[in-house]
């Protein structure tokens, strides 16, 4: 049997030239991948096997880091069910005189899969401490929540409509996925799939604001069905929410085999805030809605916005206070 802690691996980074923007910040897009990575290592250490990514939670960049700084990466499992494994990692950062800050923090669920993808059980057993127990009653609730909003995934998997459809600020893009792409067997590694969405929202966001702009949250997101070597992969990215400084974007994927087998892979909004050269966030053009598709979305973004709002508040105050 293995306490919660015994789970925990890290994973450190130093920030190079081919990891920042044109601001000297590292990419949103690189540590997202870097995120995934090491929640993949810790799903994977403890079900003895390969481990996808199933759900991530909403989290937030709250620092920017800069080149040269070190990212310290880390992830364990707090609760672990049939096959899935609920998974907190975070991500501080190291400046050179070595104190180390919060960057940002979210917790996943992890699926234990064989070599072809399909969901196996794990076969060891999570015993938290005393002290853990907290922790263990907390991932077992985020477990529960997770099967209740998951509960559409066979239909979401084969839902192949574009929901950026309609909108006047879109943009479409496909790519092969490669075997340098996977990080078990054929499978696509998650965190590769985030680093393409950051890539893709970030050119819209932009082009839109017309300058700099950096990823400021992701909201949670389901994945459906996962991406093999070989596969088609088309995202599809539309602006739904314009604020004073920020932008939601939408982005949905499909993946399509070999032989023209296309599935739904997910649907996720990232959060962009324009900045200025100094780093500090800057006004954006205003945006109007042009028809009743566009109100609808832009509406549900402004709720989004709200919740996004209250958590980050609520963020700040916890954890905000620097460590060394």
């Amino acid at each position: 049997m293995v306490s919660i802690k015994d789970t925990e691996v890290v994973l450190i980074e130093a920030v190079q030239p081919f990891d920042i923007n044109s601001l000297g910040n590292l990419f949103g897009g690189r540590m997202l991948e870097w995120m995934a990575n090491i929640g993949t290592v810790a799903a994977t250490r403890f079900s003895r096997g390969p481990a996808v990514l199933a759900y991530l939670d909403r989290h937030f960049f709250i620092r920017p880091v800069r080149l040269g700084e070190f990212v310290i990466l880390k992830a364990r499992v707090e609760y672990v069910g049939t096959s899935s494994m609920e998974v907190r990692i975070e991500a501080w950062k190291e400046s050179p005189g070595g104190k180390q800050e919060l960057v940002t923090m979210t917790t996943a669920s992890y699926v234990a899969v064989d070599e072809y993808g399909v969901p196996r059980p794990i076969n060891n057993v999570l015993e938290p401490t005393e002290d853990e127990k907290q922790l263990y009653e907390e991932a077992r609730m985020r477990y529960e929540e997770r099967k209740r909003k998951i509960e559409d995934r066979k239909f979401k998997r084969f839902d192949l409509t574009d929901p950026t459809k309609g909108l006047r600020w879109r943009v479409e893009s496909s790519r092969w996925a490669t075997p340098s792409d996977a990080f078990v067997g054929n499978l696509v590694s998650g965190g590769r799939l985030l680093a393409w969405l950051d890539e893709i929202a970030g050119l819209l966001a932009a082009r839109y604001s017309g300058g700099a702009a950096v990823t400021g949250s992701v909201d949670e997101t389901a994945f459906y069905a996962p991406i093999r070597v070989g596969d088609i992969v088309t995202v599809r990215a539309g602006i739904t929410y314009v604020g004073k400084s920020s932008m939601e974007i939408m982005l949905d994927v499909i993946a399509e085999g070999t032989y023209g087998q296309a599935r739904h892979v997910c649907t996720a909004y990232y959060t962009y805030i324009h900045v200025d050269s100094s780093g500090r966030p800057a006004p954006v053009p205003e945006y109007v809605p042009s028809n009743d598709y566009e109100r609808r979305l832009f509406a549900e973004g402004e709720r989004r916005r709200q919740v996004r709002d209250e958590e980050l508040a609520r963020i700040k105050r916890m954890w905000l206070s620097p460590r060394t």
